[in-house]
């Protein structure tokens, strides 16, 4: 039993031997309220979360399409006279931008009038290099377009379609009606192509909104939400050719345009299925013209992946911060004491013999 207590490093002082001072209570105090403290600090980190961003080059190969969302309100601009049109850079016919759109007719003060999904039966394919689908029916009624002008009627897009994960653009337009234009130009001199993006995204709408509200800070995945354009018409001047339906006279017009570079973004949270969203920044210009108005969304695609990796610290990280914390407190704390205390003795017998001052 001897030789084992040989082995002791943490050897006993007999409290009869020990006193207590004034000095080391001080020192005890600040030693506990600092310790406490700082166990508060790692016990914080421990329980918080954080993420980690890196970059690379993603090499796969996916046939997936891209969905967009959009939600844009087009105030003084009729549903029956707008048309979605939807091109990729590779020119094909067959973009696929298929998903679900619906069309809100609004009265000049923003009240909803009636809803319409805008059906597959509705589009039309064409041969051309990009496909072309109308908001309206096939035989249009000129005298309800009209009515729709003189009331200040606007429309809300809202909805999402589906394109190749290829450079391309989406763009609203009245070029498919513009063979009205003749008949209707009284009428057409009102339309403003001025509007607000309610919503623009890439990606599953689903998960964008888990981003959005459960992981703020980490990307940008809507920046053009709330943009407002407002297309200040100066007094017409009438030409003679304005009546054969072009705006090239006096009329003028506005083509808007939203330059997005879209990043793909995998999120890895801790308690849930990795996220694959798409970040983008955007850029826009203004062109006043006499030609068709028009609203045009062109993206592009980031050859890098962003992955933000959700973090927390271990346990044994936090017991090892903990004993690292403990143990150089009481060391520093002790040494402290320790040149306090012969500080003080020193002084004191110095005081005794009159040699203080």
């Amino acid at each position: 039993m001897r030789a084992i207590k040989k082995l002791d490093l943490y050897r006993k002082v007999p409290r009869d031997l020990t006193e207590p001072t004034l000095s080391g209570a001080a020192v005890s105090c600040c030693t506990v309220t600092l310790a406490i403290y700082l166990f508060m600090a790692e016990f914080t980190v421990l329980m918080q979360r954080r993420w980690e961003s890196e970059m690379f080059i993603d090499e796969s190969k996916t046939e997936e399409k891209l969905q967009i969302n959009l939600d844009i309100t087009l105030a003084a601009m009729p549903c029956e006279l707008l048309s979605f049109d939807a091109q990729d850079i590779m020119g094909s016919h067959e973009v696929d931008a298929h998903g679900n759109l619906h069309k809100d007719r609004l009265t000049s003060k923003g009240d909803l009038i009636a809803t319409e999904e805008i059906k597959s039966s509705h589009f039309g394919a064409s041969s051309t290099l990009s496909r072309h689908y109308s908001f309206g029916y096939g035989n249009q009624d000129v005298d309800a377009i009209k009515k729709s002008l003189g009331s200040g009627e606007g429309c809300r897009i809202r909805g999402f379609v589906k394109v190749n994960k290829v450079p391309g653009n989406l763009h609203l337009s009245t070029y498919s009606h513009s063979f009205l234009f003749g008949s209707l130009y009284q009428e057409t001199r009102n339309l403003n192509i001025s509007h607000r993006i309610n919503h623009i995204s890439f990606g599953v709408d689903t998960d964008i909104s888990v981003v959005k509200t459960k992981f703020k800070g980490t990307g940008i995945v809507s920046p053009l939400d709330g943009v407002s354009q407002i297309h200040e018409k100066s007094p017409p001047k009438e030409k003679p050719a304005d009546r054969l339906g072009f705006f090239g006279g006096g009329v003028d017009s506005a083509i808007f345009e939203y330059y997005t570079k879209v990043v793909p973004t995998t999120y890895i949270p801790l308690d849930r299925k990795p996220l694959n969203v798409y970040q983008f920044t955007a850029n826009s210009n203004k062109i006043v013209n006499q030609q068709m108005p028009s609203l045009y969304l062109r993206y592009d695609f980031s050859p890098v992946t962003v992955r933000y990796t959700e973090t927390k610290e271990s346990i044994s990280h936090f017991l090892v911060q903990i004993c690292a914390v403990v143990g150089g407190i009481f060391t520093v704390a002790g040494i402290l004491d320790s040149v306090l205390h012969k500080s003080i003795v020193h002084l004191a017998k110095k005081a005794q013999i009159g040699k203080l001052g």
